[in-house]
């Protein structure tokens, strides 16, 4: 993977706790004006969840991944209020 991808997200249910994935681009502006919150993927299966402004914790939210649909395992804490939790797909990175 030689770029970063930013996958803005959409809400699945009501409460906004379950969350999926759009198509990705390469361009973080773009992302940061039309969504509230995205994934940054640095490194094939790892997301960054990110997010304009919310106070809503992060382990709140079930984020499917963008490449199987499989909910996301959260394997860091916050950076801040917009860098979010780091996440894993346990399925793809086991392929």
């Amino acid at each position: 993977m030689t770029e970063i991808l930013y996958y803005p997200l959409i809400d699945c249910d009501p409460e906004g706790s379950e969350k999926a994935a759009l198509i990705p681009t390469p361009h973080e502006d773009t992302v940061r004006a039309q969504a509230g919150m995205w994934l940054e993927e640095m490194i094939p299966h790892y997301f960054r969840l990110c997010s304009q402004n919310t106070d809503r914790p992060a382990d709140t939210f079930h984020i499917r991944c963008p490449r199987c649909g499989t909910v996301l395992k959260r394997i860091s804490a916050d950076i801040n209020k917009t860098r979010r939790g780091l996440y894993v797909c346990s399925a793809c990175d086991m392929k």
